[in-house]
């Protein structure tokens, strides 16, 4: 084979579901999730547009989704790994990888609301079972950000069952819209009852931003990815960081879209044209830039696969749980308001939680390899 630029643009890249590049990915979205929580121009007027920014840098979330329906799919996606007899232990790990710290910090939290008057049963319950993403009045619920947890859970469910769909030819682009077909449904014919309910499916707002049959395409995004990945579909181009950089433009203006159309909303992401940025324009940013990262030797690869990012990127789950919510509380009451500082403690405290309690509890309760 020649070495010429003909022979560069169609070589194929040996299929690899674990890079390291993926890890800090993690650390990634978790800290541009922060910065949206933390936003430090929040109620700062010398600084307007870079507050509308940060407003908008909820898209950590769908960094996270897309990065889900990749590695699901890399790793349980051939058909010789999900027969029906393993889709039960296939949903125990994903249980053992979500549930056990988050049903701790939940209980710390609880405790912290009862505390101080504000505890509500049903919310508790709604906490406990991961379902509060699907009612209007609970999404909150307990540890706010865990809304996404019930998304993800769902796709979890989902999962097996969209890999059924492909193997009897149903087109991987033509399940989100059937999801979303779903989701429509459901609204429809829930929604009268909403005032029974606590809001259950209650609106198409609610199915769109906070449910997975909404949210879908960022998971299907990933999916896509995945099977071109495992196929030896993705290419390396000229310029040598041009899937990388492609996919940045395509988040950044995204979310310039976003923060453009925002009009009397809190966030872009609630206008109607804002739903489409941040559903399916932002993920095939995302995954372009996924792209790059399996493709392309660029410093944002390098920096992404160190070992600092590797740490960073495996506690970053319990990041995510603890930056907002009771445990941010009592360190800026107690410790201090600093953004900067609090950004810190909280890596610290993550890591400790990661590698002290998270980690040994999944090796525990995990179901042993099969023979």
């Amino acid at each position: 084979m020649t070495n010429s630029a003909a022979t560069s643009y169609s070589r194929p890249i040996p299929a690899s579901p674990y890079l390291p590049a993926f890890t800090g990915v993690r650390a990634l979205a978790a800290y541009i999730v922060f910065l949206h929580h933390a936003n430090p121009f929040w109620s700062n007027p010398e600084w307007p547009r870079l507050r509308a920014w940060l407003i908008e840098f909820h898209i950590g979330v769908p960094i996270f989704f897309v990065l889900s329906g990749f590695l699901i799919t890399l790793r349980y996606g051939q058909p010789s790994l999900t027969p029906r007899r393993q889709w039960g232990r296939y949903l125990r790990r994903r249980f053992v990888r979500i549930y056990p710290l988050y049903f701790l910090l939940t209980l710390a939290t609880y405790y912290a609301f009862w505390r101080s008057n504000h505890f509500l049963g049903h919310h508790f319950f709604f906490s406990l079972t991961l379902t509060q993403a699907f009612f209007t009045d609970a999404k909150y619920a307990g540890i706010a950000q865990a809304w996404s947890l019930t998304v993800e859970e769902t796709f979890y469910l989902a999962a097996p069952l969209a890999f059924c769909l492909l193997r009897k030819r149903v087109p991987l682009w033509l399940q989100p819209f059937l999801w979303l077909g779903v989701g429509c449904a459901l609204v429809l014919a829930l929604r009268p009852a909403t005032s029974f309910t606590y809001g259950f499916f209650g609106s198409f707002r609610l199915m769109l931003l906070f449910t997975f049959f909404g949210r879908c395409f960022e998971f299907y995004a990933g999916m896509q990815l995945a099977r071109w990945y495992q196929q030896g579909r993705l290419r390396r181009y000229r310029p040598p960081a041009l899937l990388t950089v492609l996919g940045a433009c395509i988040m950044t203006a995204a979310v310039g879209g976003m923060v453009w159309t925002k009009g009397g909303y809190i966030y872009g992401q609630e206008h109607p044209f804002g739903v489409a940025l941040n559903n399916v324009v932002l993920p095939g940013g995302i995954m372009l830039f996924f792209a790059g990262l399996l493709t392309e030797k660029t410093w944002v690869q390098r920096l992404l696969s160190t070992r600092l990012l590797g740490v960073l990127g495996k506690s970053s789950y319990a990041f995510y749980l603890i930056h907002l919510g009771a445990v941010r509380d009592w360190l800026a009451v107690h410790l201090t308001t600093h953004i900067g500082l609090l950004f810190i403690v909280l890596n610290l405290l993550a890591i400790a939680l990661h590698y002290g309690i998270e980690e040994p509890l999944n090796r525990w309760l995990r179901p042993a390899p099969t023979p």
